[in-house]
């Protein structure tokens, strides 16, 4: 009898605690499982809570995540892989912070996590609890498998990307576009950095690397200028230069004058030709001209050709 009172006791103790704050689950997907309140070893186990079990749902991947990037963190640092410079005062990896930040706000990709999804949970639970008179929520919970192995993997994979996102930002570095014959080279190598800029994390100290690239390709873009290779009564030809390296280009320019009439541009075997009528309105002996004005992502590239 004093059996059965103690093991009554203990049900009514759990009860109390399940409903305490005058909480109560009204409704579930089946019985209750064991494992919601336990550590299993090469497990994640989590719990969430939401007004919506969908909500609820995501708010546990979430964590699952979050630790999984944690557990990252650790045998990352405890593998010395990574320098201890890269360590924050609160014994953190500032890197390993932005990623976690990235997962709760889905700002940035967080590419060697995106095999972690609600498919591969083991199991799953969830309750709808009634708080007061007039509030529900859900609570959702999570088991997911996590392993060694998993440890291991996602670890060299995130080291991986690290070094790679390193690599390509030396890359930019290095190039002091020297290398390119044409305006749409260059062009396209500012476009390609302003890609990998919104690819990292908006804490990432390659971010500030990447604005000051930025802020030097826009400067050799800027140094273009256009040379006149030809010109008589009739066409002018002229050419982009990037210091002493002649450009070819398939921009189309704008052009003015303060006489000429029925300009027209013609791209032919790498030149850049200008046809006009210079008998409309043009004077032997005025400053007649012909203006040329180059767009390079919002970068204007003038120049002023006399026509006699």
């Amino acid at each position: 009898m004093k059996k059965l009172l103690s093991v009554t006791l203990c049900i009514f103790a759990a009860c109390a605690l399940l409903h305490a704050g005058g909480e109560k689950v009204v409704d579930s997907v089946g019985r209750t499982p064991k494992w919601i309140y336990s550590a299993e070893k090469e497990y994640i186990i989590v719990s969430a809570e939401s007004a919506d079990i969908e909500e609820a749902k995501e708010k546990a991947m979430t964590k699952v995540k979050k630790q999984i990037m944690s557990s990252i963190a650790e045998n990352v640092r405890s593998s010395s892989k990574i320098s201890t410079s890269e360590v924050n005062a609160n014994g953190k990896f500032d890197i390993i912070e932005q990623y976690e930040s990235a997962i709760e706000t889905e700002s940035a990709p967080v590419p060697f996590l995106s095999e972690v999804g609600i498919s591969k949970a083991e199991a799953s639970y969830w309750e709808k609890i009634k708080k007061d008179k007039d509030t529900y929520y859900y609570r959702y919970h999570l088991k997911y498998p996590f392993t060694k192995f998993d440890l291991i993997r996602m670890s060299d994979a995130f080291l991986e990307r690290e070094q790679q996102l390193d690599k390509q930002l030396a890359a930019f570095a290095q190039d002091d576009f020297t290398s390119y014959s044409s305006t749409e080279e260059m062009i396209q190598q500012l476009q390609q950095l302003k890609v990998f800029k919104s690819s990292l994390m908006q804490n990432d100290a390659r971010r500030v690397a990447c604005q000051n690239i930025e802020k030097a390709y826009t400067g050799y873009i800027k140094s273009i200028t256009m040379r006149l290779i030809s010109v008589n009564r009739n066409q002018l030809v002229y050419a982009p230069y990037y210091g002493e390296k002649r450009l070819t280009t398939n921009l189309q320019p704008k052009l003015a004058s303060n006489c000429l009439g029925d300009l027209q541009y013609i791209a032919r075997n790498g030149q850049c030709i200008v046809t006009y009528d210079f008998q409309t309105a043009c004077y032997p002996d005025e400053e007649n001209y012909l203006e040329v004005t180059l767009n390079l992502l919002g970068n204007k590239i003038k120049n002023r050709f006399i026509v006699k």
